[in-house]
């Protein structure tokens, strides 16, 4: 594991390297097909700053009472209050849902359909997370609960950021990354299927909710809060998962009615 490189943070690195893989992803696409890639590369934009502003606000979300708190170090020792509170810490669903509204608020403005431009965006998303989960992994954060005897465990050093040093962990980091890049790899063959946008969306959307669900078992950190027996995250993704499946059966509802 390698938290930081050179004073440089891993996981920052791989964040942007992600990023630059999935801009290239939907360039070489657009390319691909002889058409100009302006329009949708905006939309990816506006998707990686509400994707930065949407993780983060959620992060923030649990810790208000801390952070109202904490407001007067503002003035007393604006650096200590930057580095606890917008130094790191990033929660998935919150950028997901973030830069999905940045590419929506996109297309509602310059009056576009997400069908067309997000054929393309939608399978960017798993790879990009993808490197995110790596960047986790050599940070030592999102961290597995204690291996059980016969499965492989991955031991972090002191010094990674959250992870308990000394004991064999599930790298469920590094499942995560493959779950991902196996969704990705799904989304592309879809798309050259010819599937519109908003199915590829409600696919990787309820493909995703079930993986997280059961990912969630595996997970040791007990930052991310929980409500009653399940985490946070698994309330999030039952609750995707179940306006997914209220999203198609109005969907399917509407086209009985229209038909002749």
């Amino acid at each position: 594991m390698l938290p930081e490189w050179n004073h440089i943070p891993m996981y920052a690195v791989l964040a942007l390297l992600g990023a630059g893989a999935a801009w290239f992803y939907v360039h070489h696409r657009l390319r691909r097909r002889g058409e100009n890639p302006g329009r949708t590369e905006q939309a990816f934009l506006w998707g990686v700053l509400g994707a930065m502003l949407g993780a983060k606000l959620l992060y923030l979300l649990p810790l208000l009472p801390q952070l109202a708190a904490d407001l007067p170090l503002l003035c007393t020792a604006p650096h200590s209050f930057m580095a606890k509170y917008l130094s790191g810490g990033f929660v998935f669903y919150g950028g997901l849902l973030g830069g999905l509204a940045g590419a929506w608020l996109f297309c509602k403005q310059r009056r576009l359909s997400f069908d067309t431009l997000g054929r393309d965006l939608v399978p960017a998303l798993p790879l990009f997370h993808a490197f995110g989960r790596v960047g986790c992994f050599l940070a030592g954060c999102c961290y597995g609960i204690p291996a059980p005897a016969g499965w492989l465990g991955v031991t972090f050093p002191a010094s990674a950021i959250e992870a308990p040093s000394g004991v064999p962990l599930l790298p469920v980091q590094l499942y995560e990354a493959a779950g991902c890049v196996l969704l990705f790899l799904l989304l592309d063959h879809l798309t050259d299927r010819g599937w519109p946008g908003g199915r590829l969306l409600a696919l990787y959307l309820a493909l995703y909710a079930v993986f997280r669900f059961l990912l969630e078992f595996l997970r040791g950190d007990a930052v991310r809060g929980s409500l009653g027996p399940l985490s946070t995250s698994q309330v999030i993704s039952l609750a995707v998962l179940a306006g997914v499946l209220l999203a198609e059966l109005l969907h399917h509802r509407r086209n009985i009615r229209q038909r002749p």
